[in-house]
């Protein structure tokens, strides 16, 4: 076990040096970062299930995914990053690589900076439900389908027991796939418990969107996850990915998938 924790680690600290990418447009923020949280994952599954819309699916349902994340607080609001590279067999189906070739990778990257608004940071020191109020942008582009999207709204944080951070965002949506403006809403969620004198964490990821042709669409990411090292600087554990909207063929499309995860902080 130990020997097998030790490669784990060294193989997630190997692949670690891709989360620079997801930083290089944003350097100049970085710089003025009073605090910041950065983490690689590395998920996988046998059950990557065909989906047309997500693009997650495999020609064999096998699927790993690396994730590198950073998110970071300054002086007038903070700055999510995302970079998600996916590799498996035919990933998002036939033809869906660059200029109709097949591929065993895809790409989704996301960036998210919140502006605190005039007077709503730290309501009430902190003590109200609402934390705090922001406007968000976010831009997101994925190689599957070359999708991008641009959002901007609200955003809140909110103090909801049981929880260390929980956001939630309601966002107007251009993308180039669907026509006029669409919404998304965002729910992130960090729940740190103890198991006797074991850490773990009880986190989530949601996104309701509205589409032109999947209805709404749902994607819900939970993960439990376990400390394995340093107190919680490597965690591991599982992850259920849940999917679902409208098939244009007909039907409602719906799935969930485990992953078997590992998270390592810096």
């Amino acid at each position: 076990m130990k020997t097998t924790t030790h490669t784990l680690v060294r193989t997630l600290r190997h692949v670690a040096g891709l989360s620079l990418l997801a930083c290089l447009g944003c350097v100049s923020l970085a710089q003025a970062e009073t605090f910041s949280i950065t983490n690689v994952q590395l998920f996988t599954t046998n059950n990557a299930e065909a989906d047309v819309f997500n693009g997650y699916g495999t020609a064999d349902e096998d699927l790993t995914v690396f994730r590198a994340e950073h998110f970071g607080g300054w002086e007038y609001g903070d700055n999510y990053i995302n970079l998600d590279l996916f590799h498996g067999a035919d990933v998002g189906g036939n033809g869906s690589g660059s200029f109709g070739a097949d591929t065993k990778q895809h790409t989704f990257f996301v960036y998210q900076p919140r502006l605190f608004l005039p007077g709503l940071k730290n309501i009430a020191d902190g003590e109200a439900f609402v934390r705090n109020v922001y406007f968000s942008y976010r831009r997101e582009q994925a190689s599957y389908g070359n999708f991008y999207s641009d959002n901007a709204g609200i955003s809140l944080d909110l103090a909801i027991p049981g929880t260390q951070f929980f956001e939630i965002d309601f966002l107007a949506r251009k993308t180039n796939v669907d026509d006029g403006t669409k919404w998304l809403t965002r729910v992130v969620w960090l729940a740190p418990f103890d198991i006797g004198r074991l850490g773990a964490h009880f986190d989530g990821l949601v996104l309701v969107k509205s589409t032109d042709d999947f209805g709404t669409n749902i994607l819900a990411q939970t993960d439990l996850l376990f400390d394995v090292l340093n107190k919680g600087q490597l965690q591991a554990g599982i992850r259920l990915e849940h999917a679902r909207y409208d098939d244009p063929a007909g039907g409602d499309y719906s799935r969930t998938s485990p992953y078997l995860m590992a998270k390592l902080f810096f």
